[in-house]
């Protein structure tokens, strides 16, 4: 039992005043415990408010928020604006390196025993996904997982510009050696762009067919309703794994032999499954059939 004639007092410092200058803590009025902060000369100077965006300080912040979170991005972690004790961006002298650390750490692959998500996309259970560049603009595409179960990718077959979509319906097709698979929609809406770019070089679809492997740009009918029901972040992450072990019981049954990891996993795939083992892992996972050409 301590003393009762024991006292705690917390004491309140100002870091940018020249002079240590202690700050009241009792219910006495401080333009330092408000908004009205925003309005100090002494604040204003040091956080450099006044100054152009392109001249606002690059150097590093004198501490780090504890703990430190994974997938830092420079000295910023990732979702350093979500952990902010002022919430008052732009009057932040650092808002530029870390919103942009944050965009940076959503584009990180997220690796599950070697195949890839991206946090910033939002997944359909047939495997295709969405990333949304405006309330106009949808850009829509493959992931990883249903490329490695597709294998390469020969030639593909994309709708013109002005095509309406519907969700869950054939959107594009791709060739696989003599097989052609539709991928199904993420969403209903209306092409408005296609990638140009695979016209030229296909293997990114198989390459990196959830950033520079987009197909479709499509101007969404339904974003906000979609949006909810597909897979973000944590759960995205949740539900890629929840398939993998999926894939894996299937091709172990297959295959008659115990599969270890993801590496081994896609090369049970492309080389001792048979024919209709593939078949009907693209008829479980993809919800399409494969037909011959």
């Amino acid at each position: 039992m301590k003393c009762p004639f024991i006292e705690e007092v917390v004491v309140r410092y100002c870091k940018a005043y020249p002079i240590r200058k202690m700050i009241p803590n009792s219910g006495e009025e401080s333009i330092c415990l408000g908004e009205e902060h925003c309005n100090c000369s002494t604040y204003r100077e040091v956080a450099r408010v006044d100054v152009a965006p392109e001249e606002a300080p690059q150097a590093k912040p004198e501490y780090k928020p504890e703990p430190s979170l994974k997938g830092s991005a420079d000295f910023f972690p990732a979702y350093w604006s979500k952990l902010c004790k002022v919430l008052n961006c732009p009057v932040c002298p650092y808002r530029f390196q870390c919103l942009g650390a944050e965009k940076k750490w959503l584009r990180e692959p997220v690796l599950i025993h070697g195949f890839a998500i991206l946090r910033d996309l939002y997944y359909s259970q047939w495997h295709t996904w969405m990333q949304v560049k405006s309330e106009d603009v949808i850009r829509i595409g493959l992931d990883d997982f249903s490329q490695n179960l597709l294998g390469d990718i020969s030639g593909i077959e994309l709708p013109e510009v002005g095509t309406i979509l519907k969700v869950k319906e054939p959107a594009w097709k791709v060739i696989i050696d003599s097989w052609s698979i539709d991928l199904l929609s993420p969403i209903d809406g209306e092409v408005i762009e296609i990638n140009r770019k695979l016209s030229d070089d296909l293997s990114m679809l198989n390459s990196d067919p959830q950033k520079t492997g987009w197909v479709l740009e499509i101007k969404p009918g339904n974003l906000e309703e979609r949006a909810e029901s597909m897979l973000q972040g944590e759960k995205a992450i949740a539900w890629l794994g929840s398939e993998l072990d999926r894939l894996h019981t299937n091709v172990e049954e297959g295959v008659g032999e115990t599969i270890a990891d993801g590496g081994e996993l896609i090369d049970a795939i492309s080389g001792k499954i048979g024919q209709d083992e593939w078949k009907n892992l693209i008829s479980q996972f993809l919800l399409v059939k494969a037909l011959k050409v």
